[in-house]
């Protein structure tokens, strides 16, 4: 067990060690995202060490619109707007595992809004604002990512956007990186404030992300009854190539778990 409040250099290597080993054996990359969020909840905690740190984990990927299974396809066509265009081609946000408090957040097909959300689209800006600083950072454009950029706090130079570095916290890493919202409540970054993080007790959010493969990412994000420091959010980033290193155990065409 972590303590997020105190997790140290020598714990971040030692979970780093873990998670790589999580892709051994595994026949999917759907079954490894379920290792990591298991490991992740089950293996942080808060205070005298009986509660658990985090309410919410939950692991996506980028795939493109061919590669979803027939469910997330229709979720997805059920969610357009009518100025949309979906395409073979079309990438789109992922929900690949998830685990928390709830029963009904331990089973992806039960997510009401994330199940799989194309990445032009308006709705990743307005419920996963935080996701999509994460795409712009690693070079994946779309209109709805702009306006993130634009519309929440924002660091320029040149007259040039760039990624808010008080969320994405090294602006010149593009392959991998740690996102952080040390405040959650009224965070511009957390849509979800009435529905979740207030009844939730909600503090920080916390989450990591790397480049999978050519215009393919990963991201993991972590909703945390206690607040975080950032010195401990910044002990996630090797995280996140460990995560990609146990991904990249199965091949690329193994994606979700049969039936």
């Amino acid at each position: 067990m972590f303590s997020i409040e105190t997790f140290s250099l020598q714990e971040m290597t030692e979970l780093s060690s873990e998670l790589r080993k999580l892709g051994a054996g595994a026949r999917t990359q759907e079954e490894i995202a379920h290792r990591i969020v298991n490991s992740l909840y089950e293996g942080f905690t808060v205070g005298n060490g009986e509660e658990k740190a985090f309410v919410l984990v939950r692991f996506f990927v980028s795939l493109h619109y061919k590669d979803l299974e027939s469910p997330l396809k229709r979720f997805v066509e059920n969610r357009l707007r009518d100025n949309q265009e979906l395409r073979p081609d079309t990438r789109c946000l992922t929900l690949l595992a998830t685990s928390g408090q709830e029963e009904q957040w331990r089973d992806r097909t039960k997510s009401n809004d994330h199940r799989a959300i194309p990445i032009d689209s308006p709705n990743l800006a307005t419920e996963l604002p935080m996701v999509a600083l994460l795409c712009k950072q690693f070079g994946i454009e779309s209109d709805s990512i702009s306006d993130v950029v634009l519309t929440y706090p924002e660091r320029s130079s040149g007259g040039v956007s760039t990624v808010d570095s008080n969320v994405v916290m090294d602006q010149d890493q593009a392959t991998f990186n740690v996102f952080f919202v040390p405040e959650a409540l009224n965070s511009p970054y957390i849509y979800a404030q009435e529905e979740f993080v207030k009844p939730y007790g909600i503090k920080s959010l916390l989450g990591f992300g790397g480049i999978l493969s050519a215009g393919q990412i990963f991201a993991v994000i972590m909703f945390s009854r206690a607040s975080i420091k950032r010195e401990v959010a910044q002990r996630f980033k090797p995280l996140a190539l460990s995560t990609k290193n146990a991904l990249l155990q199965v091949s690329p065409g193994k994606i979700f778990d049969l039936p």
